[in-house]
């Protein structure tokens, strides 16, 4: 199982870290902490890219 932290998630795009922590507060991302750290596992963070809304078409 691979965990991400939340800078690896902002690395890899296209979130910033206050949009992270905005939606782990409102349980849209789980996440859990291990002593200072909060981590993502990778399952939870396809899903919550699965649940975003896709663009409206023009």
């Amino acid at each position: 199982m691979t965990v991400l932290r939340i800078k690896d998630l902002v690395n890899r795009g296209p979130f910033g870290r206050t949009k992270l922590f905005t939606d782990i507060a409102a349980g849209r991302l789980i996440a859990r902490k291990v002593g200072r750290s909060t981590i993502v596992h990778e399952n939870d963070w396809r899903a919550y890219l699965e649940g975003t809304p896709r663009p409206a078409k023009a």
